[in-house]
């Protein structure tokens, strides 16, 4: 009787007629699942949203996901048998494609109860899913603003100006990187009150119905700069949203709707004192020198004099203390200025020519940071504020 009602049970399970049904690469399918997983809430008040669309029409699979601020639908290439469309839980299906050896599965869904079944050579797996009915409608907005540029002039973009933004929730304009796009140039800028990063690229032109100014959060950069896989991507925009696209995915992300400050009235203009250095020079210098700088303060000091800086730091507390120079081409007035290591570390990591500008007024000013040389299409400012020195 056991085994009886067993058999029934199985055979029973699907509606073999109606039930959606592809074939699919175990590797393929868990690396569409990973392009997706970035707008995949852990845990939402809408368990909903734990959910990936899977929408089958063809030989084309295509998954969808959002945490309704973020959403990512990317395509792929399936051995289609039966269309059809419903929710799976994400991490499950995603944990279970991930475990599996490489090869083959195949996916059946009934549309009815759905009810789920994943076979493989070496068994199968069954879970439930949700109506595709329940997933919310995404948004679909008509673009002011739109450019293609290389994904590696974006990431780079990205890459300078997102470490500068603030974590401060009460200044939430700030929390985003601005993209100001104009008929001649796109500018990105990003920061949190103690430094700022400004890059301007010439050489991409944008289709504008109107200049545009807007303010992305991070993590849509950061989503686009790892889901999009093409040489190029389709960067279009409006007031509320912006979405990122090449040949199979597109990333559609809401907007910061705050006005951001007028970052060009805190950058200096009378900084007379130039120094250039070597970058990956000082930029060992001040790692190895900054571990004996205060772990509150985290201060280290740049004395510059005729062709030389100086780096030292102090941690008081422990009694521990270092220096060390590196040549350098500066022919002012000497200058000690203080800086948080921290921060110039990161400032100097995002410049990539082999020599870096610095431009100084006095020590409680802010600094102008530059790559000194040839800009590959991109123009980068960085302003650093000053620590006030203790003696």
């Amino acid at each position: 009787m056991l085994r009886l009602a067993r058999r029934t049970q199985r055979t029973t399970y699907f509606s073999k007629e109606k039930a959606m049904k592809f074939s699919a690469s175990t590797q393929e399918l868990g690396a569409a699942l990973a392009r997706v997983a970035g707008a995949i809430p852990p845990r939402s008040p809408m368990p909903v949203l734990e959910n990936v669309l899977l929408r089958l029409e063809g030989n084309e699979l295509r998954l969808t996901a959002t945490d309704m601020d973020i959403a990512i639908s990317t395509l792929l290439d399936v051995r289609g048998e039966r269309d059809g469309s419903l929710l799976v839980p994400a991490r499950r299906f995603t944990d279970t494609v991930k475990a599996l050896r490489d090869g083959d599965l195949t996916f059946v869904a009934d549309p009815d109860n759905h009810r789920i079944a994943i076979d493989v050579p070496t068994g199968e797996f069954k879970l439930s899913g949700l109506s595709a009915d329940e997933f919310p409608k995404l948004v679909n907005f008509e673009a002011s603003v739109s450019t293609t540029l290389p994904v590696d002039k974006f990431t780079k973009m990205v890459d300078r100006t997102i470490f500068a933004c603030s974590s401060d929730e009460f200044r939430p304009a700030m929390t985003g990187v601005l993209f100001q796009f104009r008929a001649d140039e796109i500018r990105t800028v990003a920061t949190d009150g103690f430094r700022l990063v400004r890059v301007g690229d010439h050489e991409t032109k944008a289709t504008l119905a109107e200049e545009l100014d807007i303010i992305i959060p991070p993590k849509g950069l950061q989503l686009a700069t790892k889901a999009l896989e093409a040489d190029e991507l389709t960067l279009s925009a409006n007031q509320t949203h912006i979405r990122f696209a090449d040949e199979r995915t597109h990333i559609t992300a809401r907007l910061i709707d705050e006005r951001y400050p007028d970052y060009e009235t805190v950058i200096p203009q009378g900084n007379d004192k130039r120094m250039v250095v070597r970058k990956d020079d000082l930029l060992a210098t001040i790692r190895r020198v900054s571990l004996y700088s205060n772990a509150q303060t985290r201060q280290v000091r740049l004395r510059m004099h005729e062709n030389s800086v100086k780096i030292t730091a102090q941690d008081t507390d422990t009694g521990g203390e270092a220096q060390e120079s590196v040549p350098c081409d500066y022919g002012d007035d000497q200058l000690e200025i203080g800086f948080n290591a921290h921060f110039l570390r990161e400032a100097l990591d995002k410049i990539d020519t082999s020599e870096v500008t610095f431009d100084f007024s006095t020590p409680l000013r802010p600094s102008l940071i530059s790559p000194n040389g040839p800009r590959n299409g991109q123009d980068v400012l960085m302003l650093l504020m000053p620590i006030r020195l203790n003696n």
